[in-house]
Parts: structure tokens; sequence; C-alpha cells
């Protein structure tokens, strides 16, 4: 066997393992693939998807900011990390995360959704709205993005904001009245 299905069979494996929930033990698979294939960002993933469901945070970091590096292109590992980094509260680092995935993938306004409510847990209220709102520009059907924008004028009372917010939905209403 060729090194190269060599690493495919153990990354195989431990995908394998990773679904069974046998985290450990695909902790290993994924370390084996690497051992022969160390600049394979999909295995980095995978290693560092199984460390973070076995709770070793710095472990599965470390390996995301490896596989980022290796492909700063790919939206799976920089998710994974901006969510980890949530998950921990670290909320600048995660900022940054979807602010490159955002660049990536500019019609993503799930992406823009989440720039929002990471500024809202920051406190930075109309950084939050504008995010929103950019969200609904890049998809008119993401009512909730409106919604957002909304719940978080009227809550810091900034009417202004709300005013703006309102007449968005007034202008996507009126261009959809037939």
């Amino acid at each position: 066997i060729k090194n190269k299905d060599l690493a495919i069979h153990y990354f195989m494996q431990g995908e394998f393992l990773l679904n069974q929930g046998n985290y450990a033990l695909a902790v290993l698979e994924f370390q084996d693939a690497l051992d022969i294939d160390p600049n394979a960002s999909t295995i980095h993933i995978s290693i560092a998807d199984a460390y973070r469901r076995l709770g070793r945070s710095k472990r599965a970091e470390d390996h995301l900011k490896i596989a980022i590096d290796l492909d700063p292109k790919d939206i799976s590992g920089r998710e994974l990390l901006g969510q980890l980094y949530l998950l921990n509260r670290r909320y600048e680092l995660a900022l940054d995360q979807f602010s490159a995935l955002s660049k990536i993938d500019i019609d993503n306004d799930n992406y823009l959704i989440m720039i929002g409510d990471l500024h809202k847990l920051q406190k930075q209220w109309n950084k939050s709205i504008d995010f929103y709102l950019r969200a609904f520009e890049v998809n008119p059907q993401n009512f909730k993005a409106l919604e957002s924008a909304m719940q978080v004028s009227l809550s810091v009372e900034l009417y202004d904001k709300a005013e703006e917010v309102c007449k968005k939905l007034v202008k996507y209403n009126s261009n959809n009245t037939s």
C-alpha cells in the first residue's frame, strides 16, 4: 500500500470512529494519518473536531490554526474555530474568524448575522444593527435579521436606527406588492 492510500485509510477509519462517537480512538487514527500526510488540512480539521468533542479546546484550536494556515480559504476549519471561540467566550477571536468567512463567502447572510450577534454580545449596538441590516440586504427573505436589528434598536433606545429598520421593511414590502 502506498503512503497516500495508507493516510486515506487512517483518515477514513478516524471519520468512522468519529461518527460512532469514539473520539479518543478517532484521534489516534487521525494522528496516524497526519504522521504520513502532515499537510492535509482536512485531517487537521477532523482531529480538531475529535479533540473538541473530547473537551480538549486548546488542542482543537491548534489543529484548526494549522488547517487554516495550510488552506486559508477553507470554510469548515474557520467555522469550527469560530464556533470554538464562541463556546469559550472569546468573542474577539470568533469575530475575526466570522469576518474572514464573510470575506470568503460574501453572500452568506448567516455569517453576517453571526457577526451581528458577536457585536451584540460585546454591547457594540450600532455595529450589531449594521450587520443585521447587511444580512437583510444580502438576503431579503431573512426577516430574522430585520427582527434582530429592530430588537437591538428598541432595547437600547436607538430610535433613529429603529426608524431605519422600519424604512427598509416598508421599502421591501412596497417592492413586493402587486
